[in-house]
């Protein structure tokens, strides 16, 4: 059963390192300091203790990492240690639509994001890995972390960035209105967890974590559960008018799929192609809305600015929604493997409400309006990855 950790660590990176630097030079042979300042090597018998304790740990690492596996399918690689460097790249798209909006008719707007790219490295025993991942551009961060086993996964995904460039077209307004760069800005949270029942044969560590081989093509049937968090906000003025005073746009879901992963190889390992398709279906569904709007008391000529959030109820119980994989994996040979991989999730919200309807006694909310929306968004990120086992 291959078992794997991941996380990328932006002010921690001394402790990662002290920690592999303690498992690597415990592989090495151990020597004693005398008073004097001069090395000396310990007794052969502290050095045959020595060695059959990290043997004994190798052994227990080994039969940890392929335990309940079919050795026709999948084997471990020959050497136990590894060291990758990584790049990874993401983004997101976004589509947002309301009908019959007061002023404006209906809009249509669409945002596409920068591009998030990352450069690091990992070191792995087997099937530990840690990493250590660097932004390259200030103020657009990703962040990942993950066990993923044979049989089961849990990953956390997590991405903030800024929209390079979309359009916002209203009916009742002629041409359509240009996004600026970081005029809105998107936060994007997926927590997933997996199950996979031919996991004897079929293993996603061998696609996405090279620590498993997979010599013999196989698939399984995969079931998922997903926790979705995203977060459009306006950073621009004149969008939040456009919306009534929205400035941010809160969706929480929770998603259930099951679906197909399947591990090909047309040489015994030495290629491996991967692909998974998980169509699901959100049970739980929350939109939070919070935004500035103008009140005014009816009998003095004063204006105030109210900031409101309310939770908004969706137009349906379920959405259909989903998630996919693919994988590309080159063993060159038993030391070096080259890698590529991604993965994309689909968010999607209707809402039909009456979104803001407050007058009681002489106080009143200028905004109460029908409203029908509908916001879509896909999030996706692929990782280059170039290894060298020992």
């Amino acid at each position: 059963m291959a078992y794997y950790l991941s996380a990328t660590i932006s002010k921690n990176i001394k402790y990662v390192v002290i920690l592999f630097i303690f498992a690597f030079v415990s592989t090495q042979n151990t020597f004693a300091y005398e008073p004097n300042g001069h090395a000396s090597r310990l007794d052969s018998m502290q050095k045959v203790k020595a060695t059959n304790t990290w043997n004994k740990f190798c052994a227990f690492a080994d039969k940890w990492s392929s335990k309940n596996i079919d050795t026709t399918y999948l084997a471990l690689p020959k050497y136990r240690w590894c060291i990758a460097l990584r790049g990874e790249v993401g983004a997101a798209h976004t589509s947002f639509d309301i009908d019959g909006l007061p002023h404006y008719g209906d809009v249509d707007a669409r945002f596409n994001s920068h591009v998030t790219p990352k450069i690091g490295a990992n070191i792995a025993f087997r099937n530990l890995n840690i990493g250590y991942m660097a932004d390259l551009f200030k103020g657009y961060s990703n962040f990942g972390i993950g066990f993923i086993q044979n049989g089961w996964g849990l990953e956390l995904l997590r991405r903030k960035t800024s929209y390079a460039n979309g359009y916002v077209d209203a009916s009742e307004i002629e041409g359509k209105t240009d996004i600026g760069a970081d005029d809105i800005s998107l936060t994007t949270l997926f927590v997933s967890g997996y199950l996979a029942f031919n996991r004897k044969k079929f293993s996603m560590p061998a696609a996405f974590k090279q620590s498993l081989i997979q010599k013999k093509s196989a698939g399984s049937v995969m079931a998922y559960v997903d926790f979705r968090y995203a977060n459009l906000h306006f950073n621009k003025d004149g969008y939040m008018a456009m919306t009534g005073g929205l400035h941010d746009m809160e969706i929480y879901q929770i998603a259930l799929g099951v679906g197909y992963g399947y591990n090909y190889t047309p040489n015994k390992g030495k290629v491996l192609l991967h692909i998974s398709v998980i169509p699901m279906v959100s049970v739980f569904n929350q939109l939070l809305l919070t935004g500035d709007s103008r009140m005014f008391w009816h009998n003095e000529e004063e204006n105030y600015n109210l900031v409101f959030t309310r939770k908004v109820s969706p137009r349906y119980p379920f959405f259909l929604t989903g998630m996919a994989r693919a994988a590309v994996v080159w063993n060159i040979n038993d030391r070096f493997v080259l890698a590529l991989s991604g993965i994309c999730h689909n968010i999607r919200y209707r809402m039909q409400d009456k979104m803001f309807e407050i007058d009681r006694d002489d106080l009143t909310l200028d905004y109460n309006v029908d409203i029908n929306a509908h916001l879509m968004t896909w999030d996706w990120k692929a990782d280059l990855i170039f290894g060298v086992r020992f």
